[in-house]
């Protein structure tokens, strides 16, 4: 039953992925919950309207978005929490931001038996400078 359960989210998350790069607001509004927030590697936090209206302006772009690892799944009742690697490349505000690795953590809940993703949390995966002699 758990491995059923995370995979039915893994194909939902993989879904959610494709809807952003094609920016399909159907999709996108039937894979968030009402109340979803992305936390971004800057920072900054967008709600379900926000992101939404990022994407179909073409404020936000996504060039390239790919899992790079397997996805790790820890399974509730009612939550499925997610964390996987991935390779981004997008625009914001016209600006390019380059293609970059980042950990994403999300968290999906089950309500009326539909998965929907209730928070992402992106983070930029950086290379560090040399330690100091």
């Amino acid at each position: 039953m758990t491995d059923d359960v995370a995979g039915q989210v893994i194909k939902a998350e993989q879904d959610r992925i494709n809807c952003l790069l094609d920016v399909d607001p159907a999709t996108f509004d039937r894979l968030h919950a009402d109340e979803y927030r992305l936390c971004n590697p800057t920072g900054a936090v967008w709600t379900k309207s926000e992101y939404l209206d990022l994407l179909t302006s073409g404020r936000v772009a996504y060039r390239e978005l790919r899992l790079t690892s397997d996805v790790d799944a820890i399974v509730g009742t009612d939550v499925v929490v997610l964390r996987y690697q991935c390779v981004i490349e997008l625009t914001v505000d016209g600006a390019d931001i380059p293609r970059h690795e980042a950990w994403h953590t999300d968290v999906y809940t089950n309500a009326d038996g539909t998965w929907r993703c209730v928070w992402s949390q992106a983070t930029g995966i950086m290379d560090l400078p040399p330690a100091a002699p």
